[in-house]
């Protein structure tokens, strides 16, 4: 049983939903600033790498690239090494919505948070870095140690 019972995950689907409004003159999904954010934190990533990161198919990755890039937020270009491959940057159209919804979501947890103590913050905060330093640990392992224990307890059926 899940004794956060996700609450965690439903800040962030309400914190995502008030970024969605707050930058509404977009035509941009959540998973769009996704791969820019993930695009500007890796300059030069290839579509390859995406599709393993995000666990989706070639085709997938290259529709959202080439949408991203017809509206001018990132830019593909051929692989010096490999000219078949594309590798991704983001322009300046691209780094200005990410700031505007890095901006939007820090309002938004500041907003949430502006009612608790200082002692309160002061207890959440350590808190919150370890659990989300946990997640990026066990992320940047691919998940190798979440999986195997999921699989160990929910066999195939």
């Amino acid at each position: 049983m899940d004794p956060t019972e996700r609450r965690i995950r439903k800040i962030d689907r309400d914190a995502q939903r008030f970024v969605a409004r707050a930058l509404g003159n977009t035509d941009l999904s959540l998973s769009d600033y996704d791969m820019i954010h993930t695009i500007y934190h890796r300059p030069g990533i290839t579509q390859e790498v995406l599709r393993r990161m995000y666990a989706q198919d070639k085709s997938t990755i290259a529709r959202r690239a080439a949408k991203l890039e017809a509206d001018g937020y990132i830019r593909r270009v051929p692989d010096p090494e490999d000219g078949r491959r594309k590798q991704l940057f983001v322009t300046e159209k691209g780094s200005l919505v990410r700031n505007a919804k890095l901006e939007a979501e820090s309002f938004f947890f500041e907003w949430l948070t502006a009612e608790l103590t200082p002692e309160e913050l002061a207890a959440l905060c350590p808190l919150l870095d370890r659990i989300q330093l946990r997640s990026r640990d066990e992320r940047r392992q691919e998940f190798a140690h979440l999986l195997e224990a999921y699989r160990g307890s929910h066999p195939p059926k």
